[in-house]
């Protein structure tokens, strides 16, 4: 397995406003109405911090420039970091302001990683006017966050599975992902302060506390990566798209790439812990015409026989004009975890069968890659496309937003 990559826009609101106005670098810059959004690292040497409040934050540093700010700017120039970040890996997590990247199988493509990384950072700055990056790479998700924040802003980290127990051992109980103020209170009570006495907890204790997110966190504190534990960690929405490699109306290609990204949106959601609550899709027409629609089933789900129902009656519906397609994507949001869904007291054996399935398939695809398997209805994209470990080598990669 390869390293992960995360990279988070520094001071994300803020760094634009200074970025789209140069007479604004160097000063502390507030974005909010009400409190603090997003704040400068220069207003941030006053104490200044997200969810301040704007009174409390004029009292502390009277000259800062406070603006209501624009999210469709600030989305704007993610899209133009997440475009740059995707030329290092098509597989992506995006969130707001943060990206994790899978390395694995780019090895040998880019080199020197943090080389390639710095060199990211670069191309980021001049295609934003100056937004500056910080980028952690790690074996996994959280240790690649945690490595970041030690060189913020602007820094670049490479943190080797060899060190990365003595990198986490130290740290305070609260900077696990899951702790969270509630539970870091509780830890104190208990004189937990560090991941090392975090480690002297059994897991049944940590049940005890904290119920199913104790699990986690006993994990989480040997520094194995776990499925998603706070909302802040959960993405808005998951996506998979694609541009055709020329615009089509051919329904079995359509149906192809509509079942192969979902498959993939499914995967992605699955290995986050997360089921959706809300099936996209949206379409694209060679005259720039754009159409989407969402269906909100009776249950979230994350398996893809029902993804790929709800998808395939959503392209029936969409695709109605006799115009070719350029463009087709999956987008699943409204997460709710795994284990909190809902139970479908009505379940059945074929359910189970069901999740049988997919966990044995993702299982063969985590070992031998996503290209070892090509199921079902995707099978027409089979010597259409090339192919890589990865799966079909698509024309433009595939985010999660």
């Amino acid at each position: 397995m390869g390293d992960v990559l995360h990279l988070d826009i520094d001071a994300f609101f803020a760094s634009v406003e200074q970025a789209r106005d140069p007479r604004l670098k160097g000063r502390p810059v507030i974005v909010g109405n009400g409190v603090i959004a997003s704040c400068s690292y220069e207003a941030r040497r006053f104490g200044l911090k997200a969810g301040m409040s704007l009174v409390e934050a004029r009292q502390r540093c009277p000259q800062a420039v406070i603006l209501d700010g624009c999210q469709a700017t600030y989305h704007a120039f993610a899209e133009r970091v997440w475009a740059r970040l995707a030329e290092l890996t098509p597989d992506l997590d995006v969130a707001l302001d943060e990206a994790y990247g899978d390395l694995g199988g780019t090895e040998r493509l880019h080199g020197d990683i943090v080389l390639r990384a710095r060199a990211l950072q670069e191309e980021i700055a001049q295609a934003t006017g100056g937004v500056t990056v910080t980028i952690g790479i790690a074996p996994n998700r959280m240790l690649a966050k945690l490595a970041g924040k030690t060189v913020k802003p602007a820094g670049v980290v490479r943190l080797a599975e060899a060190d990365a127990d003595a990198f986490l051992v130290d740290r305070p109980a609260r900077d696990v992902p899951g702790v969270g103020h509630v539970h870091g209170q509780r830890l104190a009570a208990l004189n937990v302060h560090t991941v090392r006495d975090l480690r002297r907890l059994p897991v049944e204790a940590l049940t005890a506390l904290f119920g199913a997110v104790g699990a986690l966190l006993y994990e989480r504190a040997r520094g194995r990566d776990t499925r998603v534990v706070s909302a802040r960690e959960i993405p808005g929405s998951i996506s998979r798209e694609t541009a055709f490699h020329r615009p089509t109306a051919d329904p079995i290609e359509l149906d192809a790439m509509r079942h192969y990204l979902a498959e993939r949106a499914c995967r992605a959601a699955r290995a986050l812990g997360l089921k959706p609550r809300t099936i996209g899709l949206r379409l694209r027409y060679a005259d720039g015409a754009s159409v989407e629609a969402q269906k909100t089933p009776p249950l979230p789900t994350a398996l893809d026989p029902e993804v790929h129902a709800v998808t395939a009656a959503l392209l029936a519906k969409l695709f109605t004009r006799r115009v070719r397609l350029t463009h087709v994507g999956i987008v699943l949001s409204r997460f709710v975890a795994l284990d909190a869904a809902q139970l479908d007291l009505l379940a059945c054996a074929g359910d189970d069968r069901a999740h049988r399935l997919v966990e044995g398939v993702d299982a063969v695809r985590d070992r031998y890659g996503h290209a070892s398997l090509v199921s079902g209805r995707s099978l027409p994209l089979l010597g259409q496309l090339a192919q890589d470990r990865n799966g079909f080598v698509l024309r433009t990669p595939s985010l999660t937003k």
